[in-house]
Protein backbone atom coordinates (compact mmCIF):
# COMPACT_ATOMS: atom_id res chain seq x y z
CA UNK A 1 0.00 0.00 0.00
CA UNK A 2 1.05 3.28 -0.80
CA UNK A 3 1.96 5.47 1.46
CA UNK A 4 -0.60 8.44 2.43
CA UNK A 5 0.52 11.94 2.18
CA UNK A 6 0.47 14.05 5.64
CA UNK A 7 -3.02 15.26 6.37
CA UNK A 8 -3.69 18.78 7.48
CA UNK A 9 -4.29 20.21 11.01
CA UNK A 10 -5.81 23.28 12.17
CA UNK A 11 -4.17 26.15 12.86
CA UNK A 12 -4.81 25.65 16.92
CA UNK A 13 -6.39 23.05 19.11
CA UNK A 14 -8.53 25.56 20.71
CA UNK A 15 -11.20 25.10 18.51
CA UNK A 16 -12.14 21.57 19.81
CA UNK A 17 -12.59 22.29 23.75
CA UNK A 18 -14.30 25.59 23.49
CA UNK A 19 -18.34 26.74 23.34
CA UNK A 20 -21.05 24.58 24.24
CA UNK A 21 -22.10 21.71 22.36
CA UNK A 22 -25.86 20.44 22.05
CA UNK A 23 -24.85 17.27 24.32
CA UNK A 24 -23.22 19.10 27.48
CA UNK A 25 -27.29 20.00 28.23
CA UNK A 26 -28.04 16.57 30.00
CA UNK A 27 -31.60 15.92 28.75
CA UNK A 28 -29.60 15.34 25.10
CA UNK A 29 -27.21 12.84 27.03
CA UNK A 30 -30.09 10.89 27.63
CA UNK A 31 -31.65 11.30 24.02
CA UNK A 32 -28.94 9.99 23.08
CA UNK A 33 -28.41 7.11 25.44
CA UNK A 34 -31.51 6.03 24.82
CA UNK A 35 -31.17 6.22 20.68
CA UNK A 36 -27.76 4.85 21.49
CA UNK A 37 -27.95 1.70 23.88
CA UNK A 38 -32.23 1.82 24.36
CA UNK A 39 -31.64 3.25 28.21
CA UNK A 40 -31.94 7.11 29.02
CA UNK A 41 -29.05 6.51 31.93
CA UNK A 42 -26.68 3.90 29.77
CA UNK A 43 -23.98 5.25 27.95
CA UNK A 44 -21.88 3.95 25.30
CA UNK A 45 -19.44 2.88 26.91
CA UNK A 46 -20.88 0.92 29.80
CA UNK A 47 -23.20 -0.45 27.14
CA UNK A 48 -19.78 -1.76 24.95
CA UNK A 49 -18.30 -3.04 28.47
CA UNK A 50 -21.82 -5.56 28.50
CA UNK A 51 -21.55 -6.02 25.06
CA UNK A 52 -18.02 -7.29 25.30
CA UNK A 53 -18.48 -9.11 28.57
CA UNK A 54 -14.89 -8.76 29.90
CA UNK A 55 -12.36 -5.62 30.07
CA UNK A 56 -10.35 -4.88 27.18
CA UNK A 57 -6.66 -5.47 27.81
CA UNK A 58 -5.38 -2.31 25.88
CA UNK A 59 -7.46 -0.22 23.48
CA UNK A 60 -6.27 2.49 21.30
CA UNK A 61 -7.93 5.64 21.03
CA UNK A 62 -6.83 8.08 18.16
CA UNK A 63 -6.77 11.14 17.62
CA UNK A 64 -7.04 11.20 21.00
CA UNK A 65 -7.23 15.03 21.84
CA UNK A 66 -6.83 15.79 25.57
CA UNK A 67 -7.24 12.02 26.76
CA UNK A 68 -10.54 12.12 28.62
CA UNK A 69 -12.13 9.00 26.75
CA UNK A 70 -9.50 6.74 27.39
CA UNK A 71 -8.97 7.83 30.98
CA UNK A 72 -12.90 7.58 31.33
CA UNK A 73 -12.79 4.00 30.12
CA UNK A 74 -9.80 2.92 32.32
CA UNK A 75 -11.67 4.83 35.01
CA UNK A 76 -14.63 2.74 34.53
CA UNK A 77 -13.31 -0.39 34.46
CA UNK A 78 -14.13 -0.88 30.91
CA UNK A 79 -10.25 -1.78 29.90
CA UNK A 80 -7.46 -2.27 31.84
CA UNK A 81 -4.73 -0.28 29.74
CA UNK A 82 -4.81 2.55 26.75
CA UNK A 83 -2.73 3.80 24.12
CA UNK A 84 -3.72 7.47 22.92
CA UNK A 85 -2.36 8.90 19.51
CA UNK A 86 -2.74 12.57 18.52
CA UNK A 87 -0.89 15.37 15.90
CA UNK A 88 -1.33 18.26 18.74
CA UNK A 89 1.71 18.69 20.79
CA UNK A 90 -0.34 20.65 23.15
CA UNK A 91 -3.18 18.46 23.87
CA UNK A 92 -0.37 15.72 23.96
CA UNK A 93 1.21 16.87 26.99
CA UNK A 94 -2.49 16.92 28.86
CA UNK A 95 -3.32 14.24 28.23
CA UNK A 96 0.19 12.82 29.26
CA UNK A 97 0.11 15.05 32.47
CA UNK A 98 -3.67 14.05 33.37
CA UNK A 99 -2.90 10.22 32.98
CA UNK A 100 0.19 10.65 35.51
CA UNK A 101 -2.12 12.57 37.59
CA UNK A 102 -4.01 9.61 37.65
CA UNK A 103 -1.78 6.95 37.70
CA UNK A 104 -3.25 5.33 34.79
CA UNK A 105 -1.30 2.94 32.39
CA UNK A 106 -1.51 4.85 29.15
CA UNK A 107 1.06 5.65 26.64
CA UNK A 108 0.76 8.49 24.17
CA UNK A 109 2.19 9.06 20.63
CA UNK A 110 2.81 11.58 18.72
CA UNK A 111 0.98 10.55 15.25
CA UNK A 112 -0.57 11.84 11.59
CA UNK A 113 -3.17 9.01 11.62
CA UNK A 114 -2.99 8.77 7.98
CA UNK A 115 1.13 7.90 7.72
CA UNK A 116 1.13 5.84 11.15
CA UNK A 117 2.30 2.71 11.40
CA UNK A 118 -0.64 0.42 12.67
CA UNK A 119 -0.35 -2.98 11.63
CA UNK A 120 0.17 -6.50 13.59
CA UNK A 121 3.33 -7.41 15.26
CA UNK A 122 6.20 -8.72 12.93
CA UNK A 123 5.10 -5.96 10.14
CA UNK A 124 5.44 -2.19 10.41
CA UNK A 125 4.11 -2.39 14.25
CA UNK A 126 5.10 0.28 16.70
CA UNK A 127 5.48 -1.95 20.04
CA UNK A 128 3.17 0.60 21.96
CA UNK A 129 0.35 -0.94 20.01
CA UNK A 130 1.20 -5.04 21.52
CA UNK A 131 -1.85 -5.80 22.93
CA UNK A 132 -4.82 -3.31 21.62
CA UNK A 133 -7.83 -5.26 21.31
CA UNK A 134 -9.90 -2.50 21.01
CA UNK A 135 -9.70 0.47 18.65
CA UNK A 136 -12.19 3.57 19.75
CA UNK A 137 -12.86 6.17 17.28
CA UNK A 138 -14.73 8.64 19.55
CA UNK A 139 -15.32 11.58 17.55
CA UNK A 140 -11.87 10.72 15.80
CA UNK A 141 -12.61 9.46 12.41
CA UNK A 142 -14.65 12.27 10.92
CA UNK A 143 -10.72 14.06 10.61
CA UNK A 144 -9.10 10.93 8.99
CA UNK A 145 -8.48 11.75 5.24
CA UNK A 146 -7.00 8.41 4.19
CA UNK A 147 -10.22 6.78 5.54
CA UNK A 148 -9.43 3.55 3.53
CA UNK A 149 -5.91 3.18 4.49
CA UNK A 150 -6.26 3.47 8.50
CA UNK A 151 -9.31 1.53 8.56
CA UNK A 152 -7.23 -1.35 6.93
CA UNK A 153 -4.60 -0.79 9.25
CA UNK A 154 -6.87 -1.51 11.71
CA UNK A 155 -8.65 -4.29 10.53
CA UNK A 156 -5.11 -5.69 10.37
CA UNK A 157 -3.63 -4.49 14.00
CA UNK A 158 -6.54 -6.02 15.65
CA UNK A 159 -6.60 -10.00 16.79
CA UNK A 160 -9.99 -12.14 15.52
CA UNK A 161 -11.84 -11.43 18.63
CA UNK A 162 -10.82 -7.46 18.31
CA UNK A 163 -13.18 -4.70 18.71
CA UNK A 164 -13.85 -1.77 16.59
CA UNK A 165 -15.91 0.99 18.35
CA UNK A 166 -17.33 4.26 16.58
CA UNK A 167 -19.11 7.17 18.19
CA UNK A 168 -18.93 9.84 15.59
CA UNK A 169 -20.13 12.44 13.54
CA UNK A 170 -20.94 10.51 9.75
CA UNK A 171 -23.41 12.81 8.47
CA UNK A 172 -22.66 15.20 5.41
CA UNK A 173 -18.79 15.82 4.86
CA UNK A 174 -17.83 19.84 5.63
CA UNK A 175 -21.19 20.04 7.26
CA UNK A 176 -22.37 21.02 3.80
CA UNK A 177 -26.29 19.90 4.39
CA UNK A 178 -28.69 19.34 1.68
CA UNK A 179 -30.97 21.63 1.58
CA UNK A 180 -34.02 20.04 2.60
CA UNK A 181 -32.46 19.47 5.89
CA UNK A 182 -31.34 23.44 6.12
CA UNK A 183 -34.90 24.36 5.33
CA UNK A 184 -36.06 21.99 8.19
CA UNK A 185 -33.69 23.44 10.54
CA UNK A 186 -34.76 26.62 9.50
CA UNK A 187 -38.79 25.80 9.92
CA UNK A 188 -37.89 24.48 13.30
CA UNK A 189 -36.01 27.14 14.19
CA UNK A 190 -38.87 29.40 14.05
CA UNK A 191 -41.22 28.16 16.09
CA UNK A 192 -38.82 29.01 18.82
CA UNK A 193 -39.37 31.58 20.76
CA UNK A 194 -37.75 34.66 19.56
CA UNK A 195 -35.07 34.75 22.49
CA UNK A 196 -34.21 31.26 21.48
CA UNK A 197 -33.96 31.22 17.95
CA UNK A 198 -30.55 30.55 16.91
CA UNK A 199 -28.73 33.15 13.93
CA UNK A 200 -28.48 30.37 11.41
CA UNK A 201 -25.21 30.57 9.15
CA UNK A 202 -24.41 27.77 7.08
CA UNK A 203 -21.11 26.74 6.98
CA UNK A 204 -19.06 28.25 5.16
CA UNK A 205 -16.63 25.63 3.25
CA UNK A 206 -13.29 28.24 2.48
CA UNK A 207 -13.68 29.23 6.34
CA UNK A 208 -13.61 25.75 7.16
CA UNK A 209 -10.73 25.03 4.88
CA UNK A 210 -8.89 27.61 6.60
CA UNK A 211 -9.51 26.69 10.20
CA UNK A 212 -9.46 23.25 10.34
CA UNK A 213 -8.62 21.61 6.93
CA UNK A 214 -9.32 18.05 8.57
CA UNK A 215 -13.32 18.91 9.85
CA UNK A 216 -15.31 16.33 8.64
CA UNK A 217 -13.42 15.74 5.85
CA UNK A 218 -14.47 12.16 4.58
CA UNK A 219 -17.45 11.63 7.53
CA UNK A 220 -19.97 10.44 5.00
CA UNK A 221 -17.30 7.67 4.33
CA UNK A 222 -16.64 6.60 7.86
CA UNK A 223 -19.88 4.28 8.37
CA UNK A 224 -19.28 2.43 4.48
CA UNK A 225 -15.37 1.93 5.44
CA UNK A 226 -16.57 0.42 8.72
CA UNK A 227 -18.45 -2.38 7.05
CA UNK A 228 -15.82 -3.03 4.14
CA UNK A 229 -12.89 -4.15 6.73
CA UNK A 230 -15.69 -5.28 9.63
CA UNK A 231 -18.71 -7.09 10.53
CA UNK A 232 -21.21 -4.45 12.33
CA UNK A 233 -22.72 -6.14 15.37
CA UNK A 234 -24.81 -3.04 16.75
CA UNK A 235 -25.97 0.09 14.80
CA UNK A 236 -27.89 2.62 15.50
CA UNK A 237 -28.25 6.08 14.15
CA UNK A 238 -28.44 8.96 16.73
CA UNK A 239 -29.61 11.82 14.50
CA UNK A 240 -28.99 15.33 15.35
CA UNK A 241 -29.83 16.40 11.64
CA UNK A 242 -32.04 19.60 13.13
CA UNK A 243 -30.73 19.23 17.09
CA UNK A 244 -27.66 19.67 16.47
CA UNK A 245 -27.66 22.86 14.83
CA UNK A 246 -30.23 24.69 16.70
CA UNK A 247 -28.60 23.61 20.42
CA UNK A 248 -24.84 23.85 19.68
CA UNK A 249 -23.62 27.65 20.20
CA UNK A 250 -26.61 28.42 20.90
CA UNK A 251 -26.16 30.43 24.35
CA UNK A 252 -29.64 31.09 24.99
CA UNK A 253 -30.05 27.27 25.86
CA UNK A 254 -26.94 27.53 28.29
CA UNK A 255 -28.34 30.24 30.28
CA UNK A 256 -28.93 28.33 34.01
CA UNK A 257 -30.86 31.42 34.78
CA UNK A 258 -33.64 30.78 32.50
CA UNK A 259 -35.36 27.10 32.34
CA UNK A 260 -35.95 25.95 28.72
CA UNK A 261 -36.44 22.59 29.07
CA UNK A 262 -39.61 22.50 27.48
CA UNK A 263 -38.06 24.12 24.27
CA UNK A 264 -35.41 21.71 24.46
CA UNK A 265 -38.06 18.53 24.80
CA UNK A 266 -39.71 19.66 21.73
CA UNK A 267 -36.45 19.90 19.71
CA UNK A 268 -35.12 16.27 20.74
CA UNK A 269 -38.93 15.26 19.81
CA UNK A 270 -38.90 16.77 16.07
CA UNK A 271 -35.16 15.82 15.78
CA UNK A 272 -36.15 11.98 16.63
CA UNK A 273 -38.82 12.13 14.48
CA UNK A 274 -37.27 13.75 11.44
CA UNK A 275 -33.97 10.51 11.93
CA UNK A 276 -36.54 7.88 12.16
CA UNK A 277 -38.56 9.13 8.43
CA UNK A 278 -34.98 8.03 7.03
CA UNK A 279 -32.09 7.13 9.34
CA UNK A 280 -29.47 6.40 7.14
CA UNK A 281 -29.97 9.20 5.32
CA UNK A 282 -30.60 11.93 7.86
CA UNK A 283 -28.52 11.18 10.93
CA UNK A 284 -25.19 13.19 11.92
CA UNK A 285 -23.85 10.85 14.09
CA UNK A 286 -23.80 6.90 15.04
CA UNK A 287 -22.87 4.22 17.03
CA UNK A 288 -20.97 1.32 16.18
CA UNK A 289 -19.90 -1.95 17.55
CA UNK A 290 -17.65 -4.00 14.72
CA UNK A 291 -15.34 -7.14 14.58
CA UNK A 292 -12.65 -7.62 11.98
CA UNK A 293 -13.70 -9.54 9.29
CA UNK A 294 -12.94 -13.11 8.59
CA UNK A 295 -11.68 -12.68 5.09
CA UNK A 296 -11.22 -9.65 2.85
CA UNK A 297 -11.70 -9.33 -0.94
CA UNK A 298 -8.30 -10.15 -3.03
CA UNK A 299 -5.56 -8.09 -3.83
CA UNK A 300 -6.98 -6.52 -6.72
CA UNK A 301 -9.64 -4.97 -4.79
CA UNK A 302 -8.07 -3.38 -2.10
CA UNK A 303 -5.30 -2.19 -4.21
CA UNK A 304 -8.37 -0.29 -6.34
CA UNK A 305 -9.76 0.90 -3.15
CA UNK A 306 -6.31 2.72 -2.71
CA UNK A 307 -6.00 3.61 -6.31
CA UNK A 308 -9.30 5.59 -6.06
CA UNK A 309 -8.51 7.50 -2.45
CA UNK A 310 -5.18 8.19 -3.58
CA UNK A 311 -6.46 9.99 -6.84
CA UNK A 312 -9.54 11.35 -4.63
CA UNK A 313 -6.61 13.05 -2.81
CA UNK A 314 -4.68 14.04 -5.46
CA UNK A 315 -7.63 15.90 -7.07
CA UNK A 316 -8.54 17.43 -3.87
CA UNK A 317 -4.92 18.74 -3.47
CA UNK A 318 -4.93 20.77 -7.10
CA UNK A 319 -8.66 21.88 -5.72
CA UNK A 320 -7.67 23.41 -2.59
CA UNK A 321 -8.98 20.51 -0.49
CA UNK A 322 -12.47 20.74 -2.02
CA UNK A 323 -13.81 16.99 -2.11
CA UNK A 324 -16.81 15.87 -4.46
CA UNK A 325 -19.99 18.11 -5.85
CA UNK A 326 -20.76 21.23 -3.82
CA UNK A 327 -24.20 21.41 -2.03
CA UNK A 328 -26.73 24.15 -3.69
CA UNK A 329 -26.87 26.32 -0.79
CA UNK A 330 -22.83 26.15 -0.26
CA UNK A 331 -22.78 27.53 -3.73
CA UNK A 332 -25.06 29.98 -3.29
CA UNK A 333 -23.48 31.16 0.25
CA UNK A 334 -19.70 31.50 -1.53
CA UNK A 335 -21.49 33.59 -4.11
CA UNK A 336 -23.07 36.03 -2.16
CA UNK A 337 -19.55 36.66 0.17
CA UNK A 338 -17.65 36.97 -3.43
CA UNK A 339 -20.51 39.52 -4.61
CA UNK A 340 -19.87 41.52 -1.35
CA UNK A 341 -16.61 41.65 -1.24
CA UNK A 342 -16.38 42.80 -5.18
CA UNK A 343 -18.76 45.37 -4.59
CA UNK A 344 -17.06 46.36 -1.54
CA UNK A 345 -13.65 46.60 -3.64
CA UNK A 346 -15.26 48.61 -6.47
CA UNK A 347 -16.17 51.19 -3.65
CA UNK A 348 -12.85 51.52 -2.70
CA UNK A 349 -13.65 49.80 1.14
CA UNK A 350 -12.38 46.59 2.74
CA UNK A 351 -15.56 43.62 3.10
CA UNK A 352 -16.97 44.67 6.90
CA UNK A 353 -16.57 42.23 10.00
CA UNK A 354 -18.85 39.34 9.82
CA UNK A 355 -19.76 39.59 6.25
CA UNK A 356 -19.95 35.34 6.17
CA UNK A 357 -22.16 35.48 9.10
CA UNK A 358 -24.76 38.19 7.51
CA UNK A 359 -24.45 37.03 4.36
CA UNK A 360 -25.73 33.34 6.20
CA UNK A 361 -28.43 35.03 7.26
CA UNK A 362 -29.95 36.32 4.14
CA UNK A 363 -28.95 32.98 2.37
CA UNK A 364 -30.83 31.23 5.36
CA UNK A 365 -33.85 33.62 4.55
CA UNK A 366 -33.82 33.49 0.78
CA UNK A 367 -33.77 29.95 0.87
CA UNK A 368 -36.90 29.88 3.02
CA UNK A 369 -38.35 32.03 0.58
CA UNK A 370 -37.79 29.89 -2.46
CA UNK A 371 -38.43 26.48 -0.48
CA UNK A 372 -41.73 28.38 -0.14
CA UNK A 373 -42.31 29.86 -3.55
CA UNK A 374 -41.80 26.12 -5.12
CA UNK A 375 -44.28 24.36 -2.81
CA UNK A 376 -47.04 27.17 -3.03
CA UNK A 377 -46.57 26.19 -7.12
CA UNK A 378 -46.84 21.95 -6.33
CA UNK A 379 -49.72 22.86 -4.74
CA UNK A 380 -51.35 25.51 -7.22
CA UNK A 381 -50.47 22.09 -9.55
CA UNK A 382 -52.37 19.65 -7.70
CA UNK A 383 -55.70 22.03 -7.39
CA UNK A 384 -55.44 22.13 -11.05
CA UNK A 385 -55.12 18.73 -11.57
CA UNK A 386 -58.14 17.83 -9.03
Amino acid sequence: MTDAAPSGAPPSSDIYYSGNYWNNRPEVVAHLNRRATGDDLTAWWRHLGTWHGRPFERVLAFNCGNGWVERDLLNQGVARSAVGTDISADLLAEARAAAATAGLPIDYVSADINRYPFGPSGTNHDAVLDGVDCVVNYAAGHHVTHVDAVFRRFHRMLPPDGVFVSWDYTGPHRNQYRAEQWEAVHELNHRLPARLRKHLVYPHLPTMLVSDPTEAVHSELVLPTIERYFDVHHLRHLGGGLAYELLTFNDAFFDPAVDTSAEVAEILAADAAYTDADPAGRSLFSYVIATPKAELPDAEQLEAWTREELERERRAGVDGGRYGPSTLVGDLTETLERLERELAAERGTPAPPGTAERLGSQLDRAVHRVDAAVRWRIERARAKRS
